[in-house]
């Protein structure tokens, strides 16, 4: 396990927060494994952030 700090906008912040706190309840699953997911699918789309951001 790794900790690491993170800077956001606090409106992104709260909507993963929220997003980990409905699929915790929901599949009650670790925060950890969860949040490794959320990642794992977020980087499955990197050229769509890549479009969104207006660097591609």
């Amino acid at each position: 396990m790794d900790r690491r700090s993170w800077y956001m906008p606090k409106e992104s912040a709260a909507a993963l927060a929220a997003a980990l706190e409905e699929l915790h309840w929901s599949t009650r699953q670790p925060k950890h494994v969860l949040l490794a997911a959320l990642v794992d699918v977020a980087l499955e789309h990197v050229a769509e952030v890549r479009r969104r951001v207006g660097t591609d």
